[in-house]
């Protein structure tokens, strides 16, 4: 059955913490923001599509001033559990398509991370999105974005991700994740298999994306005024390269 997003991350939402070593994760990326907060003199943060907050509350953590927007309350429920008892960090419910003007804040930073972007499946609704990014940041405010490398994806069709495998509660989880192509989306299936007391079972959920490549964002990032442009293929500041990088991190400037 393929699910709306919201719909997929609602569902999601119990098990979305097990999917990825937050610890780990938030180790590898930091040194990344830190360096492109301090040099852009970031205070204020804007996290779309903020999941289960674990970026919104380590940023609250470092003495930023964060908001948490996301399309799932269920996402937020468990980002609010997660944040609790840390200040600097609220979390709204909002899409891509009407946090500006919703917000009346404007910000330092935008941070669009995980893979959430190919969740507009029109071409218009990605360029609305990134009027509403630059409507929502000062002057001289800064985006940063990530997505997996689709230009390498849709070239090498590249169905499969490794697997997450954990435990909880006595029970093994593995997490399987697999792209179907279709014309100008693809299918992201996520296959999760429970083992408990011996005996497995598995549950698939699937939501639609529409891929995202790099020469199309950056046509639309100059199509809605964004400077400085910047590509890097990881958070160690790699140079983008189309057919090796795992990801695609952007960064730009209002």
């Amino acid at each position: 059955m393929i699910l709306k997003d919201e719909k997929f991350y609602d569902l999601l939402s119990p098990d979305f913490d097990l999917m990825v070593s937050w610890e780990k994760r938030l180790k590898n990326e930091a040194p990344f923001f830190k360096k492109l907060f301090e040099e852009n003199k970031v205070r204020k943060i804007l996290d779309l599509a903020c999941g289960t907050g674990h970026h919104s509350i380590f940023f609250a953590k470092s003495g930023y001033e964060v908001t948490g927007v996301d399309l799932s309350e269920r996402m937020l429920q468990v980002a609010r559990k997660n944040a609790k008892g840390i200040s600097g960090v609220q979390f709204l419910k909002g899409g891509f398509l009407d946090v500006y003007p919703k917000l009346k804040d404007r910000f330092d930073a935008v941070i669009c991370l995980g893979n959430s972007l190919p969740h507009l499946l029109s071409k218009k609704d990605l360029k609305k999105t990134l009027l509403n990014i630059y409507n929502l940041l000062n002057l001289g405010g800064i985006f940063i974005l990530q997505n997996r490398n689709y230009d390498k994806i849709l070239k090498k069709k590249i169905r499969f991700m490794p697997p997450n495998i954990t435990e909880r509660d006595g029970e093994k989880i593995v997490f399987f994740r697999i792209l179907d192509f279709l014309k100008d989306k693809v299918v992201f299936n996520l296959v999760t298999f429970r083992q408990k007391e011996g005996k497995w079972s598995f549950q698939t959920k699937s939501t639609p994306l529409r891929p995202i490549l790099r020469k199309e964002i950056e046509n639309l990032l100059i199509g809605q005024g964004f400077k400085r442009q910047k590509f890097y293929g990881d958070y160690g500041f790699s140079p983008f390269k189309s057919m090796t990088s795992e990801d695609l991190i952007v960064f730009v400037r209002k």
